[in-house]
């Protein structure tokens, strides 16, 4: 046993010896002096560990300051030339006349909103940027997507999406309807329950048929909702393709900085709580503009997105037709929303009646533990030895009638 022990102890007295041994007989001390009726030396080589923990703290301080100037730099940007642009669309941009357009939360993350237009009831833009703050965080995520292979990888590039909150109208034709970059498809769309609605057009040229480059992906919940947006396959759609623009957009300088486009009535994580309300969002998201010639390059697809939202919303008064389903298609997105409304409402349902379950059962064990505190010895033993018995026979009993 003793061997053993000083198996394991040795490499420790090995890595202790040198701290034995940090004041040496011939050193001097930096420092001498009296404080107060002590006799006080100051020696180095006694305090090199905390000294490399300060020196430490002091870059990762450095690296954090750094880090943070770094992420405010890459969002000017986008701040300059898109708040200019938003400030031609909306009223009011920025929380308050003023407040600062771009409102940052931390070093990585920031925010940008608007309001006051005709079809938005408002507008707000998130920037996520990578954590070039935290050493840490940059190392741990390296890690975890270099062993760990997710799906959805921790660590994505600088990107920002604006999430444009429509005006809810039982006559907006909407649906589920996305555009994403095939590099992208399957972060995208990984756990996000307004997707899981659409279906993604797998076929070959689906996206070269309308007109759009093969790059993006195209995920709708009915075909009806994707000749709307992009227009018909082949020829047929060229019409509405010119009318609305997207595809244009799309295909243009801008259209390599855009991650995905979706619109939908249905929020983007699971509801928990049952049923929520239809309301129709806009969320295009794009790769954070490193320079202001790639921001402009951007502008256009802002600009095709605003078209779009006025072309939903003057459909929705019955001003025009540009958007609108077919009666078929409407009823369809009806129905499917009943269902699944149903479906999460059960849910709960079941959710609660498990939880009243539970504390019955548990309110139940409460009583009999008190009534069991109240026994004596004798009859606790005797109660313990009873239960014992009945658990026995039940073992027993299921062993016998697995066998059969």
């Amino acid at each position: 046993m003793e061997a053993l022990l000083e198996r394991f102890t040795e490499p420790l007295k090995t890595a202790i010896d040198p701290l034995r041994n940090l004041v040496r007989p011939e050193e001097v001390p930096m420092w001498q002096g009296q404080i107060g009726s002590f006799n006080v030396a100051f020696y180095p080589s006694q305090f090199y560990i905390q000294g490399v923990l300060v020196a430490l703290a002091v870059v990762y301080g450095l690296f954090a300051l750094v880090g943070r100037w770094r992420n405010q730099r890459a969002a000017q940007p986008f701040e300059e030339v898109f708040g200019r642009a938003l400030q031609g669309e909306f009223a009011q941009v920025g929380a308050s006349a003023d407040a600062p357009e771009l409102v940052w939360n931390g070093a990585a993350d920031a925010m940008f909103f608007a309001s006051g237009r005709r079809g938005v009831e408002y507008m707000h833009a998130t920037l996520k940027l990578q954590p070039r703050h935290d050493v840490l965080m940059h190392i741990g995520s390296f890690l975890y997507d270099a062993l760990a292979l997710p799906a959805t990888p921790f660590s994505v590039s600088d990107h920002v999406t604006l999430t444009f909150r429509l005006p809810h109208n039982e006559r907006t034709p909407t649906g589920t309807f996305a555009v994403i970059d095939k590099h992208d498809l399957q972060r995208v769309r990984a756990g996000r329950f307004d997707l899981s609605f659409a279906k993604v057009a797998d076929g070959e040229n689906a996206s070269s048929a309308r007109a759009l480059d093969e790059r993006f992906a195209i995920a709708a919940e009915t075909g009806n909702v994707t000749d709307k947006w992009l227009g018909e396959s082949g020829q047929r759609g060229d019409e509405q393709r010119k009318r609305l623009g997207l595809v244009d957009a799309l295909n243009g300088p801008g259209g390599r900085f855009v991650v995905s486009l979706v619109c939908s009535d249905q929020p983007s994580e699971r509801p928990q709580n049952g049923a929520v309300p239809l309301q129709e969002r806009i969320a295009l998201t794009l790769r954070l503009p490193r320079s202001k010639a790639e921001a402009e390059a951007q502008l256009p697809v802002l600009t095709a997105v605003f078209d779009v939202i006025d072309a939903l919303h003057l459909t929705a008064t019955g001003r025009e037709n540009l958007m609108a389903l077919r009666p078929e298609t409407q009823a369809a997105l009806k129905r499917t929303r009943t269902e699944v409304n149903a479906l999460l409402d059960k849910e709960v349902a079941q959710l609660s009646e498990e939880d009243e379950k539970e504390a019955r059962e548990e309110a139940r064990r409460k009583a009999q533990q008190e009534k069991f505190d109240k026994l004596s010895p004798a009859e606790q033993a005797k109660r313990k030895q009873v239960e014992k018995k009945r658990a026995q026979r039940k073992a027993q009993t299921a062993a016998l009638r697995s066998r059969q």
